[in-house]
């Protein structure tokens, strides 16, 4: 293959490490260009698929996932538990580029359980808290049913690679079907390793709709 250093479209320099879409001829785009194509190659027509990264590939298999430690214990977080999940909650924050504030993360998390908005799941190892999960109920009009949106998923990075957030993931789809959902949804960069976690675990790319927002201006205090 070869590994072409901008995209076919808009001329965006693409180095070695960076994300990029290749077709079966080797145009390459951007992930943004790749998202405006609609996952198609303009040159052959053809299926626009993830350009591998340099280096030896990945010791396990695509769907495949090592064994989750068994030491590992997943619940549903109590109302009460939102102080003690701030910490955690306000360093996912921070992995989003957001600064710190300890308080206005556990504030958040009181509001949320407090009110029976979301659903958190919490997940220990040797006694710690090693990650959460947090879902939000939604309605599908289309399907006249409940589903749910993963929205925050985290795991401490001294936990990692122990089959923390697969074990967050079961335990979310557990809940959704004992809870008669139709279906759980979420949204991730589309350079985002945890693509493959997803995947592995049964979640399926969304390759008919785009996602959109529209920021909206904020109230003046």
């Amino acid at each position: 293959m070869e590994r072409r250093s901008e995209c076919g479209r808009c001329g965006t320099s693409l180095g070695e490490d960076a994300s990029a879409y290749v077709c079966a001829k080797d145009s390459t785009f951007c992930p943004t260009c790749y998202r405006h194509l609609r996952y198609l190659c303009p040159d052959c027509g053809g299926e626009l698929v993830r350009r591998p990264k340099p280096g030896p590939a990945p010791s396990v298999a695509f769907g495949s996932l090592p064994p989750s430690d068994p030491r590992i214990v997943v619940r549903r977080a109590a109302h009460d538990e939102w102080e003690a999940i701030g910490p955690l909650f306000d360093a996912y924050r921070q992995f989003y580029e957001q600064p710190s504030d300890r308080e206005a993360s556990a504030q958040f998390l009181h509001d949320r359980l407090s009110r029976d908005e979301s659903v958190v799941f919490v997940a220990e190892l040797g006694g710690s808290l090693a990650g959460f999960l947090q879902l939000y109920p939604l309605f599908s009009s289309v399907s006249l049913g409940r589903v749910y949106l993963l929205n925050d998923l985290f795991v401490d990075p001294a936990y990692r690679r122990h089959g923390v957030g697969r074990r967050l993931l079961e335990s979310a789809r557990e809940f959704g079907e004992s809870e008669g959902a139709h279906y759980l949804e979420l949204s991730t960069a589309v350079d985002n390793p945890a693509q493959r976690l997803y995947e592995a675990c049964g979640w399926v790319g969304d390759r008919e709709f785009l996602y959109y927002e529209l920021p909206l201006a904020r109230p003046v205090p």
